[in-house]
């Protein structure tokens, strides 16, 4: 007996994903226009509401996409005395969607790093360079391999380092350089200082060869916005060195930019 007295309900969804809606969105306030495409009646109501949210406030309304000139027609004499059709003022409203890149993996050795008693001494990566890729965010993984005995309840540290002057001739804070290298702060004053945030850690146990995976702080959520140069930079206390081992790939980042479609 359900199923018949569902089948009502079946019927209308099923006929529902049938119904196209084709109309055009007008903002009267905004003078922009934009055609989201063929929608079922869910779709469009999603649409609705995701352009009252961009204009909100504002005149706007859904029309015909017909709204096109017939053959022959004199627009000029019609602009010229002032009554051409409205919506030929209008511009296309820009409609931005988020967008991944694929993961990509860092540039860093970590195979055998040595422990630093109090996470001064590192590797550092290969920053990445965001000045022409305009991400917006960029999500850090990363997966690392403890030694032999480590000792427990030690930590590996993620830090993000952004570039002080990200021109020309970039400058980077204390030691680092902006390469795949180990490299030994001056200081805990310049790693809480210069090198920040702290991107992600983890305390390990003292089993050997344990992989660890370190949830990290996106670039956004580090800095407000990707910086226009980046980096990473790993450091342990773990007593034993890292295992000379390293499952590929160690750290990766995949990032965000927004698309007008």
């Amino acid at each position: 007996m359900g199923g018949v007295a569902d089948y009502p309900r079946v019927r209308r969804l099923r006929d529902e994903a049938d119904v196209q809606i084709r109309l055009d969105c007008y903002c009267h306030t905004c003078k922009l226009w934009h055609r989201p495409g063929p929608r079922t009646p869910d779709g469009f109501s999603r649409e609705l509401w995701e352009w009252h949210a961009k204009h909100v406030g504002h005149d706007f309304e859904f029309l015909s996409t017909k709204r096109r000139l017939p053959r022959r027609f004199r627009d000029w004499f019609w602009q010229w005395v002032g009554y051409a059709p409205w919506w030929l003022e209008y511009g296309e409203n820009t409609n931005f969607k988020l967008q991944y890149a694929s993961a990509t993996a860092f540039t860093i050795t970590l195979t055998g790093l040595t422990s630093s008693a109090t996470w001064i001494a590192g590797q550092e990566a290969n920053a990445i360079d965001n000045s022409s890729a305009r991400n917006i965010d960029s999500e850090i993984t990363a997966r690392i391999v403890t030694g032999t005995t480590p000792a427990v309840d030690s930590e590996i540290r993620v830090y993000g380092v952004q570039a002080l002057f990200p021109d020309t001739t970039v400058v980077w804070p204390d030691t680092l350089v902006g390469t795949n290298g180990a490299r030994s702060l001056t200081s805990a004053y310049m790693r809480d200082g210069g090198i920040k945030p702290l991107l992600g850690s983890t305390a390990v146990s003292a089993t050997t060869g344990l992989t660890y995976p370190i949830p990290c702080l996106t670039t956004a959520q580090a800095w407000g916005k990707e910086p226009k140069r980046w980096n990473v930079f790993v450091t342990h206390n773990n007593t034993a060195a890292l295992n000379a081992t390293q499952t590929a790939p160690v750290m990766t980042y995949t990032s965000s930019y927004l698309t007008d479609t």
